[in-house]
C-alpha cells in the first residue's frame, strides 16, 4: 500500500523537479556559514558630518547635472543631526521601599589596543533640506529636480529649493 503510493508520487509530472529543489535546500541549509571580513568596519573610519554632507552635496550635483537640460549647478545640503551611535550597557535596578534606581554603565572590549565601547548601532545623519541653484532651469527642469532631491534623500518636497 505504501509503495504504490510512493510510486504514483514518483509518476506525477515535475515530482522530480520538486525533489530535487528540496534536497539542494537541505544541503545549503548544511553548508558552514561565513563572513566577509570587509563587513567589520571601525568606528573610527566613519566620515565626519562634515565630509558626509559634502560627499552628498557632490552625488546629488553629478546626477542634477546628468539632466539633459542642466549645464551646472551648486547643491547646498543640510542635516538635521549627525551620526547617532548606540553603545552596550549594562544596567542594574536597585528597588527600595518607596524608590528605584537604575545604574547604567557602558560595556567595555578590549580590543588589543586597549578597551572601548561595544559598538551596537550606528545612525548616519539625516537629510533636513536641500537647496538648489540650477541657472537657466525651466519650470518643468524644476520639478524634476524636486523629484529627484525627494527620491535620494527621503525628503518632502516642501523641505528642497530650486532657483534658477
Amino acid at each position: 500500500m505504501i509503495r504504490e503510493k510512493i510510486k504514483s508520487l514518483f509518476g506525477k509530472k515535475g515530482f522530480g523537479f520538486v525533489a530535487m529543489g528540496l534536497l539542494a535546500g537541505i544541503v545549503l541549509l548544511m553548508l558552514p556559514k561565513t563572513e566577509p571580513e570587509s563587513e567589520v568596519v571601525a568606528v573610527n573610519d566613519t566620515l565626519t558630518s562634515a565630509e558626509y554632507c559634502a560627499l552628498l552635496e557632490q552625488k546629488a550635483t553629478n546626477l542634477i547635472c546628468e539632466l539633459p537640460e542642466v549645464d551646472s549647478c551648486a547643491v547646498f545640503v543640510t542635516l538635521e543631526r549627525g551620526y547617532r551611535y548606540v553603545y552596550a550597557t549594562d544596567q542594574h535596578v536597585r528597588e527600595e521601599s518607596a524608590s528605584k534606581e537604575t545604574e547604567k554603565t557602558i560595556v567595555l572590549a578590549d580590543n588589543g589596543k586597549g578597551e572601548e565601547p561595544i559598538l551596537i548601532e550606528e545612525t548616519m545623519p539625516k537629510v533636513y533640506g536641500v537647496a538648489v541653484v540650477c541657472k537657466g532651469a525651466s519650470y518643468e527642469t524644476q520639478y524634476r529636480i524636486i523629484e529627484l532631491m525627494c527620491a535620494i534623500f527621503d525628503i518632502a518636497s516642501n523641505r528642497i529649493s530650486v532657483q534658477t
